[in-house]
């Protein structure tokens, strides 16, 4: 009897241990989940404005609304897996400032271009990536390991890129504030230093003779396009450069998820 009460015990222990294990399974992939979606919202607040800017300055128009067009749908989607799966408060909250921020982004893309509309997109998507920096604050741990590390600063180089090329196409569409053209120098300046760390990690053959060359032998050159602001004279030059940067950055990301989910 007393051997039937101890296994009857066993089992429980086992089976309760089991349930603990599997929240906090379910637990970890909702922050995954919050974390790659937040960060896929960082980049398309620039990505947006900035293709909105280049269709309404009638530069690279068929692939600024092809682009465009993503973004709304990519926003969305990653609006709506963060609200799905969200359950701190302050997360909650900030999730649903950023929908009404897609909201109001939508109704004004639906708009004629003005100067005023123009500037409300900045406005919102400045909003929208206020908003992501702080779900991340609070989602990203405190400790967490070189390769983690290493996806985080690579995709934040595809949103750097995004932001100076934003700001770039909007000087030339009228908004010349010294804040912008200060945004734009920093995230150049950050994209720069990121890159000299992507640099120093041993990357395997494959990708430092294909991507980690191509990069920098590629930045020398485009970051002076685009601390060119002032000038603005090369929007063309600028779009492209960004898209061939940003090719080569996804090719970085998807090693260093490959990584993460190998050790997983």
């Amino acid at each position: 009897m007393r051997q039937s009460k101890i296994i009857k015990l066993f089992y429980i222990i086992v089976m309760s241990f089991g349930f603990i294990v599997a929240q906090a399974e379910d637990k970890n992939k909702d922050k995954d989940i919050i974390i790659q979606h937040t960060e896929n919202i960082k980049i398309i607040s620039q990505s947006l404005a900035k293709n909105y800017f280049y269709i309404n300055q009638g530069i690279q128009i068929s692939s600024a609304k092809r682009g465009l067009k993503s973004d709304i749908a990519n926003m969305d989607k990653s609006i709506k897996a963060i609200q799905t799966v969200a359950k701190a408060k302050n997360i909650k909250n900030l999730i649903e400032f950023a929908f009404f921020s897609s909201e109001e982004l939508k109704e004004i893309l639906s708009q004629p271009y003005t100067i005023e509309n123009g500037g409300l997109i900045l406005d919102y998507t400045e909003s929208l990536l206020e908003s992501s920096d702080i779900i991340l604050k609070h989602s990203i741990p405190k400790n967490i390991d070189e390769e983690t590390k290493m996806l985080l600063m690579v995709v934040d180089m595809k949103y750097l890129l995004a932001r100076a090329a934003k700001y770039y196409i909007a000087f030339s569409a009228g908004f010349t504030d010294a804040v912008n053209v200060a945004q734009a120098n920093i995230a150049v300046d950050k994209f720069g230093v990121s890159l000299k760390k992507i640099e120093k990690y041993k990357y395997p053959k494959s990708i430092s003779k294909r991507v980690i060359r191509k990069l920098t032998r590629y930045w020398p050159s485009s970051q002076s396009f685009y601390r060119g602001i002032k000038k603005s004279e090369l929007p063309t030059i600028i779009f492209i450069s960004t898209k061939h940067m940003e090719r080569s950055i996804n090719k970085l990301i998807a090693y260093h998820q490959e990584q993460i989910n190998k050790h997983k």
